[in-house]
């Protein structure tokens, strides 16, 4: 195939062969770099030139054989137009055969032919040249031996008047020694019959041309062929080899839009590498070597070689379309390059690389590159590289690398301190995709706390990972070092180890060494020079036992604003985030949450991911969007495994049963699929929560004796703990429930009044709930008032299933109270809200009063004045709320009395219990207008 481009070039070299024909000969050099197609010019000339009659004579200069006298004479002489006797005068030579040596000394050198062997070369050429047109073509001219190329030289100069033409190929850079090249133009440059063409790299369009030709590219993929140049740089060697990959991958995957590099493209770089020398092998080699660290501007030192040389070699390369800009033009070329060597060359350069480097001062990371490698351990200096590398690629996510870097660091431990060190740096390695394998990879060092071989830094940061399954030997054995080196700390280790005992007080405090340090509330002790906390659990802590304040709401804002999402400072970011949604501020916490539940994604760090999707899941479960509840603790415990989430899978698991109570999607435990759980998780917080969310769950699938067992257990470990706040875990809210549903209407009482004496008038959405929990157990006068007081507070927080409850309970107080259209209204409202949240129980139960209120009512025409004046009493201090014990105590009857005048009233009404009874058979000093709202939560729980 001849491009266009290729045309001129040509048609050059046919008006040079009728002037031959004529009898005037010349010399026409073809240049160009390497596999830029001056080989397939100088093929298509030669059969060109076959066909018109001409002997074509042809030769190809090896790098291999630059070194043997005379190589490329031979192949030219070689050709069956001489005879034996010929081609043995012509070279001197006493034999024929494939490993000739020169018989003639002065052969061996590179001086000058004699003149006797010069003059019998040119007289048989001259002879053949008498009988019949003769075309000599010599490619890769560069690599000819001296004496060969001194007899072309000798030959040029005569054949001006001869029907001889002498076409070579040559690089138009410094390829081979330097000397080949210049000694051929100077000999020759100044002839008149002498003339030069130049072979350029392919134009894009020139590529498109030849994409044509080789893979049949239609109107689109020559619409690629920009992409196609820029990867190829021109080189129709690599086009073709891109062009091979094209169709393999085609027939495999299916016809790409583009370029692809593949194993062809690969081995056609390395082709184009070797055939340009040993000087430029050795420079693809070293610069592959130090792309791995972008270390480009240390190639000569590298090499060893002046600077200017190799930008030379640098250049060419770039010519020849491998490199552009200095770098190789796709990593399959760097790979192919690097694949090209042995495993030992290749340590053995990146040795001394990272050597060089090292000592030119540069960074960490670059060194280490090239120690890992080279896997070279053997220097002092190597382990502090390494180690700084590990932590830098952390920093930047990158586990893989921190991981060989540490495999590095292993080999060149000397001492104890070391291995610790690279211990815990494993461990944090581990910790962001598996923290099941982070705390076994710790157990070395727990025999060497035992044995008291860890320094207080080592022990407090074993403490920290410890924490996360909560075993309470190890940890105990921790804390117990710990006290007793207390005042050998350091400022900063003594800091983390008051962060970490605070952390203990407010998610561990069973672990713990007396009682009395869980009672504790502390401020925290660590702050930065600019005033941020600079460890949030104190912060936490203070919280969870003295109630939110604005402090600490404040602190979390200042933590999440100026912290830097990192391994470091992980847990400081994760606590503030706690903080916000215990202090009842979701409203802060959901935009922050969103945002690093996204950079954690981005960044591909899996163990972030899941506990920030928890605590998404706990923000959306107390803003009553239940559906995006249950997605984000299914997303958070697929990320992990169990025994990965240790203690803390009582957080995503305890979203999960409070968005399944609402929604009513898990009917049994077996739905869950968890198996047993980690029996450390009850001694802490998150065990708590778990305790509250499992007795709500059971408590909407009518398992009340157990829903009130796991809500007293909780609120009992709440107590002993210290930790009892209802912003928190709001389980008296539940266990009212639960105890109501088993008519023991004092102790339901006694827990509501509690709950609602313990919050704030800035705590909207847990005054919210506690203020409907209230109502629950209020006498009719009342329960409006809270219950409308606890809708407006919940609106304005934002909790939509605790506004629905409210809304549903306050329109059953304006159904007992006769006020069905505001009942209607109401529940409406509530219904719409149940329905947009995927509230399914609680729709239903509202869906089937509008169904009723629409029937016409059971025993309509039946009047409170068919009773007797001692069944209209009883049945008005049931409506009251009052036992049927109190109304005998009150009314100085009997029980049974009661229950019979209740009985009676029942079926006169047609009513099914008293629930039912309406609100007009009250007394008139109870049938008084609703009080207006307490501002005050004391005032409301005595009113309770």
């Amino acid at each position: 195939m001849v491009l266009v481009e290729r045309e001129t070039q040509v048609t050059r070299l046919r008006e040079l062969l009728a002037d031959c024909l004529a009898g005037r000969g010349s010399v026409t050099a073809v240049s160009g770099p390497i596999a830029s197609g001056k080989t397939e010019l100088l093929h298509v000339f030669g059969e060109y030139a076959g066909t018109a009659g001409a002997a074509v004579l042809t030769a190809t200069a090896r790098c291999s054989e630059k070194d043997i006298a005379l190589g490329v004479a031979g192949q030219i002489f070689r050709n069956r137009r001489f005879s034996p006797a010929d081609r043995e005068r012509a070279l001197g030579l006493p034999g024929d055969g494939p490993g000739i040596a020169p018989c003639d000394a002065d052969l061996l050198s590179h001086d000058p032919l004699p003149a006797k062997v010069s003059q019998i070369q040119w007289q048989l050429l001259h002879d053949l040249s008498e009988r019949t047109p003769v075309v000599v073509i010599v490619d890769d001219l560069h690599f000819s031996d001296a004496a060969s190329l001194d007899f072309l030289i000798q030959m040029g100069r005569r054949l001006r008047t001869s029907r001889i033409l002498l076409v070579v190929a040559e690089c138009d850079t410094a390829i081979g020694t330097g000397t080949t090249e210049l000694s051929w133009r100077t000999g020759l440059l100044r002839e008149r019959h002498f003339t030069r063409l130049r072979v350029r790299p392919l134009s894009p369009r020139a590529t498109g041309e030849m994409l044509t030709e080789l893979i049949g590219a239609d109107r689109a993929d020559r619409s690629a062929a920009p992409a196609w140049h820029r990867l190829s740089g021109g080189n129709p060697l690599l086009l073709r080899a891109l062009a091979e990959d094209h169709r393999e991958h085609t027939a495999v995957g299916g016809r790409p839009a583009g370029p692809v590099a593949g194993e062809e493209f690969g081995r056609a770089v390395d082709a184009c590498v070797r055939r340009a020398g040993q000087r430029f092998r050795d420079a693809a080699r070293a610069l592959a070597v130090l792309d791995a660290s972008g270390s480009h501007d240390r190639l000569a030192q590298l090499l060893g070689r002046p600077g200017t040389q190799v930008e030379e070699t640098l250049t060419a390369m770039a010519a020849f379309g491998v490199l552009d800009g200095g770098r190789f033009r796709h990593p399959a070329a760097r790979a192919a390059v690097l694949a090209g060597m042995s495993a030992t060359a290749r340590a053995a350069l990146h040795r001394d690389a990272a050597r060089l480097l090292h000592e030119a001062g540069d960074p960490a990371p670059a060194v280490a590159v090239h120690l890992v490698a080279g896997r070279h351990s053997q220097e002092p200096w190597v382990f502090p590289v390494v180690l700084e590398a590990a932590r830098e690629a952390l920093h930047r996510d990158d586990a893989a690398f921190a991981e060989a870097c540490l495999d590095v660091a292993d080999d060149a431990c000397a001492e104890q301190d070391q291995r610790v060190t690279v211990t815990m740096l494993r461990s944090l390695v581990d910790f962001r995709t598996d923290p099941d394998t982070a705390c076994r990879r710790l157990r070395p060092l727990i025999s060497a706390l035992r044995e008291g071989r860890l320094s207080g830094c080592q022990s407090v940061a074993l403490l920290g990972r410890l924490l996360w399954n909560g075993n309470s030997d190890e940890i105990g054995l921790a804390l117990a070092r710990l006290e007793r080196s207390s005042d050998t700390l350091d400022a900063a280790t003594a800091a983390e180890y008051r962060a970490a005992r605070e952390w203990l007080h407010a998610s561990h405090p069973t672990l713990l060494p007396n009682a009395a340090a869980r009672t504790r509330a502390r401020r925290p002790t660590a702050w930065t020079s600019d005033g941020t906390p600079r460890h949030m659990s104190g912060v936490l802590n203070r919280l969870l036992r003295s109630g939110p304040d604005t402090d600490s709401v404040h602190s979390a804002e200042l933590v999440l604003q100026t912290t830097v999402l990192d391994d470091a400072d992980f847990d400081t970011v994760h606590q503030a985030l706690a903080v916000l949604v215990y202090a009842d501020r979701c409203d802060l916490a959901v935009g922050w949450c969103d945002a690093l539940l996204q950079e954690s994604a981005r960044r591909d760090v899996p163990v972030w991911q899941a506990l920030f999707a928890a605590v998404r899941a706990e923000i959306a479960v107390r803003q009553g969007d239940v559906r995006l509840a249950e997605r984000s603790a299914r997303r958070a415990m697929g990320l992990m495994s169990l025994r990965s989430w240790g203690v803390l899978i009582g957080s995503p698991l305890s979203s999960l049963l409070l968005s399944a109570a609402s929604t009513g999607t898990i009917t049994d435990t077996g739905s869950l699929a968890v198996p047993a759980l980690p029996e450390q998780m009850f001694q802490t917080r998150f065990g708590a929560q778990y305790l509250h969310a499992r007795g709500r769950w059971r408590l909407s699938v009518d398992l009340v004796h157990g829903a009130l067992d796991d809500l007293t257990r909780c609120g009992r470990l709440m107590r002993e703990w210290g930790i009892d706040l209802p912003s928190f875990v709001p389980w008296r809210s539940d266990a009212v429930a639960a105890l109501l549903r088993l008519r023991r209407t004092d102790e339901a009482r006694a827990l509501a009044a509690e709950q609602l004496s313990m919050v704030s008038p800035t705590q909207l959405r847990t005054r919210g709930i506690a203020l409907r929990t209230a109502a629950s157990v209020s006498a009719p006068r009342r329960r409006a008032t809270l219950l409308r007081e606890a809708v407006d507070l919940l609106e304005a927080d934002g909790d939509r299933l605790e506004l629905a409850r409210a809304l549903a309970e306050l329109s059953e107080v304006h159904t007992r109270a006769g006020q069905g259209d505001r009942a209607r209204m109401v529940a409406r409202q509530a219904l719409d809200i149940a329905q947009e949240n995927g509230l399914v129980p609680l729709a239903r139960r509202l869906a089937a009063g509008e169904s009723r209120a629409a029937e016409p009512k059971r025993g309509a025409g039946a009047s409170a004045d068919a009773l007797s004046s001692s069944e209209a009493q009883v049945a008005g201090l049931a409506v009251a709320g009052l036992s049927n014990r109190e109304i005998a105590e009150k009314l100085f009857i009997t029980v049974s009395t009661v229950e019979q005048h209740l009985t009676h009233t029942y079926r006169k009404l047609r009513v099914k219990g008293r629930s039912d009874l309406p609100l007009s058979l009250l007394e008139p000093d109870r049938r008084e207008g609703d009080d207006p709202p307490s501002e005050h939560p004391q005032e409301a729980a005595r009113a309770v």
